[in-house]
């Protein structure tokens, strides 16, 4: 297993001081909200993302193996008119494509305001929607990670980690996977065990809070790193957590994900 940390921890003027973090600790992995480096209209702006993930190499010896806040600003609803749904499905190609551009390896599906669910028909809406950008996201050498969010997001689709496990089971796409975040877990005081046997369904890790509170030190990482190393999985467990000014506190918050994850 390898380490990553959001960008949305710590402010733009910080990088390189968390960047020297990172060396330090072993953290190989940069994820990114994509407006955080590149500004609004991100998408558009292919040329400036390889650029980036060059630098980002070639400088820190970082990749990007996760990127979230996909929706970001956008408004549309999944399950509103197919036009909402077609404008939204568009914007999503368009951030596969720049995913492809970085090298990354999983989009973050949260999003939760954009996918409340009205209507039992929705399900039906979800797994077509989901399954024709999986494939997409496989043909660009990406997967989307599809994250269960819990209520306390606004949202009232797939709300717990079963739920979007089976999702993914139903869908059945080499490009859409689980985004496992255990805010989501520890909100819905879910048991680690839910993940035995279910371990290749897993693209990307978030070691979070609900709310995305600071990290705090828990039984359940532990528990679930266990699980997901004696299963064999071999991606990026990342720090997620709000925007903190004290480097030292995001700093012990780094050393402990890294024990908790070489600890095993």
């Amino acid at each position: 297993m390898k380490l990553s940390i959001s960008n949305i921890a710590w402010a733009k003027e910080n990088d390189n001081e968390v960047y020297e973090f990172m060396r330090e600790l072993g953290y190989s992995g940069l994820e990114i909200a994509p407006t955080r480096v590149f500004g609004e209209t991100p998408y558009n702006k292919l040329k400036e993302a390889s650029e980036f993930k060059t630098e980002l190499k070639e400088r820190k010896n970082f990749c990007i193996p996760s990127m979230q806040s996909l929706w970001y600003g956008r408004s549309e609803r999944l399950f509103g008119s197919p036009e909402e749904r077609l404008v939204l499905s568009d914007y999503t190609k368009e951030a596969i494509r720049f995913a492809k551009e970085l090298a990354c390896g999983n989009l973050v599906f949260g999003c939760p305001k954009n996918r409340n669910t009205y209507l039992e028909e929705d399900f039906e809406i979800g797994l077509r929607f989901f399954r024709e950008l999986g494939d997409y996201a496989a043909f660009n050498n990406t997967v989307i990670g599809f994250e269960a969010n819990p209520v306390i997001y606004g949202t009232n689709y797939m709300n717990d980690t079963l739920s979007a496990i089976q999702l993914v089971e139903n869908i059945k796409s080499t490009g859409l996977k689980l985004n496992l975040d255990l805010g989501t877990m520890i909100y819905n005081e879910e048991k680690a065990d839910i993940l035995q046997g279910k371990t290749g369904l897993v693209n990307h890790v978030h070691i979070s809070e609900p709310n995305l509170k600071s990290i705090e030190k828990r039984k359940l990482h532990r528990e679930v790193i266990k699980i997901l190393s004696k299963e064999g999985y071999d991606g990026y467990i990342s720090v997620e957590m709000q925007k903190v000014d004290d480097l030292s506190h995001l700093y012990d918050v780094m050393s402990y994900v890294k024990e908790i994850v070489y600890d095993i």
